[in-house]
């Protein structure tokens, strides 16, 4: 299973599993916002129902599947969390915008991709995350809890330093991950000699995420406004002029859209970063995050 977080704090879920012929039942392993829920057997969409954890979809035949959707998250404090059940393996990306406060127990791997770090563990896991705005360094990860560490890990002292990296782990079973400029130096004293190669390797291929990453950076991003429809910039200037936030029903009563029609543009918004969707009870609440810029003129 595939998490990923974008730089807004949208989590969306990828399953990829075999199915049977004829009616298949899975466990989703962290709970959706139903609306979004997409299944695809083969080439094909096909319809699907949830209920009490459950996705039941019919298969023409076997074969593979992919299951993707939009994971009900909660928000407290600016903190945002969602749980992970079951003991699957999981890989969770995330960009250097977004924080974790809690490091997962039992993780297996970590590498950076495309300058998002991707965290390999086993469940179950609570995901407790925050997004700060503006962020150019790579992903940070926090954590207070002496038992997400293995027994090597706490009984190790290190401190790997190099250009624009630190990764510490300290006897007391905090550890961090976080982007700093540094002296470009090397110290380790490890009792494991295999942390210490893995250690090392972390540090090549952190080194080279934050080189092409800054290059990306440095080039520039086209912006996402040429992408809108003219809908879409209707339901964002409705959303502002409710004050910033607004229930999904309400705003389809305000617009007059179909369920189906609002919840593709919503979804989409969501996706671009323009909105956040947030579940209150079998609600959904959008809030706005940014407008469109001015200078693009919308397509039909």
């Amino acid at each position: 299973m595939l998490i990923t977080i974008d730089s807004n704090g949208v989590v969306e879920a990828h399953l990829s599993l075999k199915t049977i012929e004829g009616l298949n039942e899975v466990r989703l392993p962290v709970e959706p916002i139903p609306e979004t829920i997409e299944v695809r057997v083969g080439s094909e969409y096909v319809a699907a129902i949830y209920e009490n954890g459950i996705l039941y979809f019919f298969s023409p035949m076997p074969g593979d599947a992919e299951i993707t959707y939009m994971v009900n998250i909660s928000a407290r404090n600016n903190i945002l969390s969602f749980d992970i059940g079951g003991e699957n393996l999981t890989r969770l990306r995330i960009p250097p915008q977004v924080i974790l406060l809690m490091v997962p127990r039992n993780i297996t791997g970590m590498e950076y991709v495309e300058g998002d770090l991707v965290i390999e563990f086993y469940g179950p896991e609570r995901i407790e995350y925050a997004v700060r705005a503006g962020a150019t360094t790579q992903p940070t990860i926090t954590t207070t809890r002496a038992e997400t560490m293995t027994p090597t890990m706490k009984t190790a002292i290190s401190t790997v330093e190099t250009t624009k990296m630190v990764i510490t782990i300290t006897q007391t079973g905090t550890t961090s991950i976080h982007a700093a400029e540094s002296a470009g130096k090397l110290g380790i004293s490890l009792t494991d000699p295999a942390i210490i190669v893995g250690l090392i390797v972390i540090v090549i291929v952190m080194v080279a995420a934050i080189l092409a990453y800054s290059k990306s950076r440095g080039r520039g991003m086209p912006g996402e406004d040429h992408t809108l429809t003219k809908l879409d910039r209707m339901i964002l200037e409705s959303i502002e002029n409710a004050g910033g936030s607004i229930l999904q029903g309400e705003l389809q009563a305000t617009l007059g859209l179909p369920k189906t029609t609002l919840w593709r543009h919503v979804k989409k918004l969501g996706k671009l970063g323009y909105i956040q969707i947030v579940k209150e009870g079998t609600l959904n609440r959008l809030i706005l995050l940014k407008k469109p810029s001015r200078g693009f003129s919308p397509s039909s």
